[in-house]
């Protein structure tokens, strides 16, 4: 059965050789890119020790020519990924090796071909001196950029000229820090490029100068694995050691809340994160993958009086078990791409998913406001000083209420165990 999606032809769901699934590592990114027919499109798939091209509409794996030439195979494995927006003129994608190498690659063609690659040299500054320092942890592309991390610092190149502009020196005290996450903020005073630290916090850098801004801590000694940017609500969300998303407000540098994993997606700890505006629905979305393999949907919203909304509209219970590894979307289609642990890519119509979800009629309430009608309406208020508190229990969607997709596939109901002063996650959602 096909996806749906913005042309007349219908996508393939699932993607991977089932004779190789789960046995080249995990899946770190893809992307889709325009196909060789009016309307076609093709699916690119990065792997630690491959990058494979398939047909999106039949799910075959097309004979193409080696996209990782001889010169390029002895920087495997791959241990990084990042693509450039949409609306870029010339679109490329970045690929980060254990060795401190980033291969760029067009995008154009109807295929993925090397352009050049740019080598972190080694950090004589450095105190580590294990042989892993210069693996590119982290990638970010945006605007004709792109942003490294590694240990003990963050490199930024220009994508046409190959010229190293700054380097971004990580705060650390007593032990080497690394970056394991990136994404870059637009500012009125310039970007920003904001990195997560696998000591648990949050370092903000000024691109223009290089200069460190802010440091902010997480919450906790836990690695902060992914970040994502809501432009329209101007919110950062940090995900720590899969266990605590922390919001942070861009503007003023605010704390906004914490809360569990396992609250944010139903009941799972999460796997990867993401945040998108969709232009045609006039919607921002955050969009949350377990590792138990389930998704789930929420809509971010800033109100007048600077409140921050964050409703629950779909959810997806485990299908295969398999922690999602990689998330990305595709704007012209509003197609989600879900690559698991066994190196499997799985797409989902997120537009259909949130129109079926849209027409669920509300509960009418006939007496005193109940737990789930109070987090229907849950605000994070950030004009006040003190923290907000956390926001009214409420429960994943009722059997009745799911999209088809979800018929299936129930939410997990059994009572987790959840930090001390975290509502438990059988019965807390926001």
């Amino acid at each position: 059965m096909g996806l749906a999606n913005s042309t007349s032809k219908q996508f393939a769901t699932s993607f991977g050789e089932e004779e190789t699934v789960g046995r080249r590592g995990p899946t770190l990114g893809s992307v889709l890119i325009d196909g060789v027919e009016a309307g076609s499109f093709r699916l690119v798939v990065v792997t630690p020790l491959k990058i494979q091209v398939y047909d999106a509409h039949t799910a075959k794996i097309l004979d193409l020519q080696d996209l990782v030439p001889a010169s390029l195979r002895s920087h495997l494995p791959m241990t990084s990924f990042s693509v450039e927006a949409e609306s870029s003129s010339s679109r490329r994608m970045a690929v980060g090796c254990q060795d401190g190498e980033v291969l760029i690659f067009s995008l154009e063609s109807d295929t993925a071909k090397p352009l050049r690659s740019f080598h972190v040299e080694e950090d004589l500054t450095s105190e580590s001196k294990h042989a892993l320092a210069k693996s590119i942890l982290a990638l970010h592309l945006h605007q004709g950029y792109v942003f490294a991390g590694t240990c003990g610092r963050c490199m930024c190149w220009n994508l046409d000229d190959g010229e190293l502009l700054h380097e971004f020196h990580l705060p650390s005290s007593d032990h080497p820090v690394s970056a394991s996450s990136l994404v870059t903020v637009a500012q009125e005073s310039g970007l920003q490029l904001w990195t997560g630290l696998d000591v648990g916090s949050v370092a903000v850098f000024e691109v223009e100068t290089g200069m460190l801004v802010r440091s902010l801590p997480c919450g906790g000694p836990e690695m902060v694995v992914a970040l994502a940017f809501c432009e329209k609500t101007s919110v950062v969300f940090a995900l720590s050691a899969h266990r605590r998303v922390t919001i942070w407000d861009t503007d003023l540098y605010a704390c906004l809340q914490k809360y569990p994993a396992e609250l944010m997606t139903c009941g799972a700890d999460l796997s990867a994160m993401g945040a998108f505006d969709i232009p045609s629905i006039n919607m921002s979305l955050l969009v949350l993958a377990g590792v138990d393999g389930s998704l789930c949907l929420r809509r971010i919203t800033r109100r007048e009086d600077r409140k921050l909304n964050c409703i629950l509209l779909w959810y997806l219970g485990a299908e295969s078990g398999c922690p999602i590894t990689a998330l990305d979307f595709h704007r012209a289609t509003e197609t989600i791409l879900l690559g698991d642990a066994g190196c499997r890519v799985q797409l989902q119509n997120i537009k259909e998913q949130i129109s079926e979800a849209q027409m669920i009629p509300p509960r009418k309430s006939t007496g005193p406001k109940s737990q789930e009608a109070e987090a229907e309406t849950t605000t994070v208020d950030i004009g006040e000083d003190a923290e907000p508190p956390l926001p009214a229990p409420a429960y994943p969607p009722s059997p009745s209420q799911v999209s088809p997709a979800g018929d299936a596939r129930t939410a997990r109901t059994e009572k987790k165990e959840t930090a001390p002063g975290y509502p438990s996650a059988d019965s807390a959602a926001f």
